[in-house]
């Protein structure tokens, strides 16, 4: 049976009416205009013809601003043709695109005819810089006059003008700037924009401040509120005298409360705010949001990020009462993973927040809300000891936690000789090991300590610092320097501190010796430790393989080095 093949679309191209084929061309996608010029040459001529473009430009942007990001974006396909068949369907010609062609051309033009170089010249220079070519800049120019005439103020800056009605005035009660602003945008059309002026989120703000009824003046000459509205409603809920009025008012004009919005002003922890809320949303719903607020500020910042503040997380817990399970769902990186056996957790970083510019006041916040002893708190101590920072307020933290009763366990053993490794941390390591050595010397003293315990801490110091070889090398070669751009460095003797921590690790283990230790074997040879032994290299490579997930190319810094300078 034979298979009958699909016939070619050049077959049936002549049997579709060339509109249609404008029409489905103007409903593609960003991408998808070039792919479909080179897929024949009938569909390259379809995306070439001026009406297809032109249809292009007003379905993806809308009648109102389609000349205006056709001229920034799109200025290689937009031409006088296009321009006046666009404008035929109805698209608009704000006065400030005018003034921002005019503006641009003119700019250019007086740079090179100060530097001795002629219009013909400009135009040959500048084309690979897609400059305004002189039929687009007097179609601009001709259509503008004709539609403003005397009041067209080509050389102006409604852009700036605008700014300056605005933030000259930010109360409702200045008349004459509200009208003034009006007329911007009733007469001459014009409308904020992003990557023009400030920030888009912050005008409409301030616009709706002022006087709410210039919003809907914005939406018809071409805002999307979909685009600021978060941001705007964020600010609404932000402010001190919110109440269920103001959002009714923001509400009615095409503002909606959406989950980022309510998650932000929930984050505020004001009474006011909350009690707004709460006329609007269903009580299951908003603890919900508050739930997931709690979990957003414990993770690390993205976007416009998420302020720990630990007053507001106080607040939500107490007026949610949020249970444990969804503090650990906020807490822990993978909350489902059950401890370890030596009570660490299985991924790292154990914490979420570990990532955040500045974790310490989280852990900090865990501390005193769980106490010493709590899995939270030890989770969050393992982070804080593991991070390669060498700062102030991190070591200060290790003290803190310590100073509360906080323990250390034989799997940090690991964690400070790591420390050991990286530069401008040797010290800070070698007092932690010193902390360390004072809590076990102290139970054996109160013969608190069993003998699993004492085998567990022999077996750590044993394998991590005092008969690992691989460890070290690389304590005596080389040094580490953490973070996004961290690397590997030579060292040509070893740091002081670490030659400490060494002998503080050897004298420590003699302590715990006189206790048979079972399965703690003795290093013979280089050879023997590295295949025996390959704790601190698996350590060191787990990180590294780690911190490459986290980071992009260009932020790696030279981590793949430290397996060459440890060879």
């Amino acid at each position: 049976m034979d298979v009958k093949r699909p016939t070619p679309i050049r077959v049936h191209l002549p049997y579709c009416p060339y509109e249609i084929w404008c029409r489905i061309f103007s409903h593609l996608d960003t991408t998808s205009p070039q792919k479909f010029a080179l897929t024949s040459r009938s569909f390259f001529a379809i995306s070439s013809d001026p009406h297809a473009r032109g249809l292009y430009f007003m379905q993806k942007y809308g009648k109102q601003l389609a000349l205006y990001y056709a001229f920034r974006y799109h200025r290689t396909a937009l031409t006088p043709e296009v321009g006046k068949l666009m404008m035929r369907r109805g698209a608009w010609l704000p006065r400030f695109l005018v003034q921002l062609v005019d503006k641009e051309v003119s700019s250019l033009y007086e740079f090179y005819l100060f530097g001795g170089v002629g219009i013909e010249e400009y135009h040959r220079q500048e084309r690979g810089k897609r400059s305004v070519p002189v039929p687009l800049f007097v179609f601009f120019i001709n259509e503008g006059y004709r539609i403003y005439g005397h009041t067209a103020d080509f050389k102006e800056d409604d852009v700036a003008r605008f700014e300056r009605l605005l933030y000259g005035s930010a109360t409702p009660s200045n008349t004459p700037t509200v009208e003034s602003i009006r007329e911007l945008l009733t007469a001459f059309q014009f409308v904020p924009v992003r990557g023009s002026g400030s920030p888009l989120d912050e005008t409409v703000y301030l616009i709706s401040k002022l006087d709410m009824s210039l919003v809907a003046d914005l939406v018809h000459n071409g805002l999307d509120l979909t685009a600021v509205n978060d941001q705007v409603m964020e600010r609404v809920l932000w402010r001190a005298d919110v109440s269920d009025e103001t959002l009714q008012l923001y509400l009615q004009n095409g503002f909606k409360l959406s989950p980022i919005a309510i998650k932000k002003g929930l984050q505020m922890a004001r009474p006011t705010t909350l009690d707004a809320l709460r006329r609007r949303i269903p009580d299951a719903e908003l603890q919900g949001f508050a739930e997931d607020t709690i979990v957003d500020m414990f993770g690390p910042s993205t976007g416009r990020g998420w302020n720990w503040v630990p007053e507001s997380a106080d607040y939500l817990m107490r007026v949610f009462n949020i249970s444990e399970d969804v503090v650990a769902r906020a807490l822990y990186t993978h909350p489902d993973d059950e401890p370890l056996p030596n009570g660490g957790r299985a991924e790292f970083p154990a914490t979420r927040c570990y990532m955040k510019a500045n974790p310490c006041p989280v852990w900090r916040w865990v501390l005193k809300t769980y106490g010493p002893s709590h899995p939270f708190t030890l989770a969050s101590f393992d982070d804080a000891l593991s991070r390669a920072a060498a700062d102030r307020d991190l070591h200060a933290v290790h003290d803190t936690f310590l100073e509360s009763g906080v323990k250390f366990f034989p799997r940090h053993v690991k964690i400070l000789a790591c420390r050991v490794l990286h530069r401008d941390m040797t010290s800070n390591a070698l007092h932690l090991l010193r902390v360390l050595r004072t809590q076990v010397s102290q139970d054996l003293l109160d013969e608190t300590l069993s003998d699993d315990d004492r085998e567990a801490w022999a077996r750590a110091l044993q394998e991590e610092v005092v008969g690992n070889e691989e460890w070290d090398h690389r304590m005596r070669t080389t040094q580490l320097e953490g973070g996004a751009r961290g690397g590997a460095f030579r060292i040509s003797k070893p740091p002081e501190d670490a030659l400490m921590f060494l002998n503080e690790s050897r004298e420590l283990l003699a302590d715990l010796l006189p206790v048979s230790v079972t399965g703690l074997r003795r290093r013979d040879s280089s050879r023997s430790s590295r295949q025996t032994s390959p704790s601190m290299k698996t350590w060191v490579r787990r990180m590294s393989t780690w911190w490459r997930d986290q980071v992009s190319d260009n932020q790696r810094g030279t981590w793949n080095g430290m397996e060459d300078a440890g060879g």
